[in-house]
């Protein structure tokens, strides 16, 4: 049955390789957002398994913390490390030249870092003992054709300082789009407000998040700066949040893409149960049911749907995993190769779409009465 289906299929070989061709670029897209509708929902597939704590103002996520609070974090017990991070926002020579750019403690941010970013022992020595001393990760100093020893000027910050930076270091893993500077510079170059955007606080085991986030906001509960500690996951989605609710358009698109798919390949289907209304009346005279001829024309539907999701499922996989995207929009971080449950849902959605386009067409086709069947002209 399956080689009579293959065979059928193959009959119009430019209308299969055009339906083919259009359920996979659909899938792919379709594929494409549903990497970023899970990417906006949980920016880190396993966030539950990073040692890594922020630490931001309760009132909000713009408002800054007191420097003097990094002592008292370092006492929690199940603290590993802690830095300051806090943004500059500055430019490179030109305003399009935005990345991230933070203020750390340069002795603590590559032990917070551990096991995510790495970084030349001695380059790691410079970029501790100078002090306008500069790393940046790897992707970044590419982008700009960065090496070490440049000097890096950033400009216009609302800080109101211009930091002249000298480059010590290139890290790999991690935030590689990102550039760190000391934190004393910045405070003492803005006259020392003494004010940190966040922390960011490594653990001892990522089973004591939950412990260690509730002793902290403790510590500085009825203080004029509460905090708010979080998963480095539910920190990201802090800054999703701003964006609206993306989620709901792009559930919309793929809804649209979804249907659009249902449609190319149902009118296919129907062109082609179509023009071989009297072959489906030979194969019952000669003792095909109507389950057998059902089969026949949904089983094309379903290879050329499968075929698709092949090549657009599969293309959006091998693409997205290789590239290891790990932004969305400027300063939104997230995971954006493609998870489990989103490979499997994207998959899935092949067979769905098969049956949604082929099953009435094929119904009626199986159904018709052979008399005018075999009269029919198609």
């Amino acid at each position: 049955m399956w080689r009579l289906v293959l065979k059928n299929l193959l009959r119009n070989k430019r209308r299969s390789f055009l339906t083919l061709s259009s359920v996979a670029v659909s899938l792919f897209l379709l594929s494409s957002l549903a990497i970023v509708y899970t990417a906006l929902g949980r920016p880190l597939a396993n966030d539950d398994t990073i040692p890594l704590l922020m630490v931001r103002r309760a009132a909000g996520i713009v408002l800054a913390l007191p420097a003097s609070q990094a002592a008292r974090i370092k006492t929690v017990p199940g603290v590993a490390a802690c830095s300051p991070l806090t943004w500059l926002g500055g430019y490179w020579k030109d305003p399009a030249n935005t990345f991230a750019q933070f203020a750390v403690d340069p002795e603590a941010i590559f032990t917070v870092l551990q096991g995510g970013s790495t970084i030349l022992p001695d380059q790691l020595a410079a970029f501790k003992q100078e002090r306008t001393a500069a790393v940046a990760g790897r992707r970044l100093a590419d982008k700009y054709h960065w090496k070490i020893g440049d000097r890096i000027t950033l400009l216009n910050s609302p800080w109101g300082v211009t930091p002249e930076l000298v480059l010590r270091g290139i890290f790999t893993g991690g935030p590689e789009d990102q550039l760190y500077f000391h934190w004393d510079y910045l405070n003492e170059a803005a006259g020392r407000p003494n004010l940190v955007g966040i922390y960011w606080v490594r653990l001892e085991r990522p089973e004591l998040a939950a412990r260690v986030g509730q002793a902290i906001d403790t510590m500085f509960r009825n203080s004029d700066a509460e905090t708010k500690t979080e998963s480095i996951g539910a920190f990201l989605l802090n800054f999703i949040a701003m964006l609206g609710n993306v989620r709901l358009m792009i559930f919309y698109i793929g809804s649209a893409v979804t249907f659009a798919v249902v449609l190319i390949v149902a009118n296919t289907m129907a062109m082609s149960i179509r023009e071989r209304i009297a072959e489906a009346a030979v194969l019952r005279s000669l003792g095909f049911r109507a389950a057998h001829i059902m089969v026949l024309f949904v089983g094309e539907s379903l290879l050329l749907t499968l075929g698709g999701a092949l090549v657009g499922v599969g293309g959006a996989k091998l693409l997205y995993d290789g590239l290891a995207l790990s932004q969305i929009g400027q300063f939104v971080f997230a995971d954006m190769r493609m998870r489990p449950g989103t490979l499997a849902l994207c998959s899935s959605l092949a067979p769905l779409i098969a049956l949604l386009a082929s099953s009435w067409p094929a119904y009626r086709a199986a159904r018709v009465n052979i008399a005018e069947a075999l009269r029919h002209t198609g």
